[in-house]
């Protein structure tokens, strides 16, 4: 018999081609903690900027003044008049909860938007400005991740400053009208007013507030798309608040109802319907696949923009 050659190791792992694929590996949880660890850094920048701060003492400011103007006799009595019209108690219904919900809806996109495009609008194009770009990606990290931490961290700023507004404008219901009563929802222009009772009201409330999260998360993802131009931060913030601005209004007026589907805002208004009776899942889920498709479209795009810029110049 004869002695096997010294390529017969080589010959077998070569008949085996998926042998490999099988061995254990430690790159990507090496990976995954780079990128963590990186995200948290991020996160701690963010916070370490005052304007990212201003949102949250611009809307407690907001609610303070709107909750002292609901207690008002004139705005009282329009509320008594459109809940005893459905033949609901008015002293049930307008009660923190109500309260909480109708400042979440009358303020949340227009100032909310404000702050919103001002973080998102000013995480890339700030540091870009000032230089720190530059020394960033001297270090092992590629252009596509750092946009990517960036990214994410907009948008877990969006969730934060969504739930503190929702949960802050409760509290301050609570202090006012005290806790107890039911949730009176309503919103024109989808026709529709909902009476629930306080447990029901609470649930319907909160998840109006995740789908809001996710909603709002469209003006961070315009405002970064900006922030990746060679453009001014404050450029930036202003594009992307002016563009959400037009496209509100040409859906308010009624001019584009034929063509609505060709609005952000149309989709992202899809947020209150889980305030509907019977909820309409297949709608929300199929507004929102097409957020999420546009949101990563416009980080597709922002990124290929920040890949073919010169940094060192």
């Amino acid at each position: 018999m004869e002695p096997l050659s010294p390529d017969a190791g080589r010959l077998v792992s070569a008949t085996h081609p998926f042998r490999s694929c099988f061995k254990p590996t430690t790159a990507f949880p090496i990976l995954m903690k780079q990128f963590l660890w990186q995200w948290g850094a991020e996160l701690r920048k963010m916070l370490a900027r005052k304007r990212t701060f201003l949102g949250f003492g611009a809307f407690l400011a907001l609610e303070a003044i709107l909750l002292v103007v609901f207690q008002l006799d004139g705005v009282e009595r329009f509320f008594r008049r459109m809940i005893s019209t459905q033949g609901e108690s008015f002293d049930s219904y307008f009660s923190a909860l109500t309260l909480a919900y109708l400042v979440v809806r009358m303020a949340i996109f227009l100032l909310g938007g404000i702050y919103l495009t001002l973080v998102a609008g000013d995480v890339v194009a700030k540091e870009s400005e000032d230089g720190n770009l530059r020394l960033l990606l001297t270090r092992p990290i590629s252009r596509t991740r750092l946009l990517a931490i960036k990214f994410a961290s907009c948008l877990v700023y969006c969730f934060v400053l969504i739930q503190f507004i929702a949960w802050s404008a409760l509290l301050l219901g609570v202090i006012v009208r005290g806790w107890g009563g039911g949730l009176f929802a309503f919103a024109p222009e989808q026709e529709f007013m909902a009476f629930y009772d306080a447990r029901e009201g609470l649930w319907r409330y909160a998840l109006s507030t995740i789908t809001l999260s996710v909603s709002m998360s469209m003006a961070c993802c315009i405002a970064f798309f900006f922030s990746c131009w060679r453009i001014k931060p404050s450029a930036a913030t202003i594009t992307a608040l002016s563009y959400l601005f037009l496209d509100m209004i040409l859906r308010e007026s009624g001019f584009m109802h034929n063509y609505r589907h060709l609005l952000i805002t149309h989709y992202m208004n899809v947020w209150s319907m889980v305030l509907f009776e019977n909820i309409p899942w297949a709608v929300i889920l199929r507004h929102y696949a097409i957020l999420a498709g546009i949101g990563l479209t416009l980080f597709v795009a922002g990124a290929a923009i920040f890949e073919s810029r010169d940094l060192k110049s």
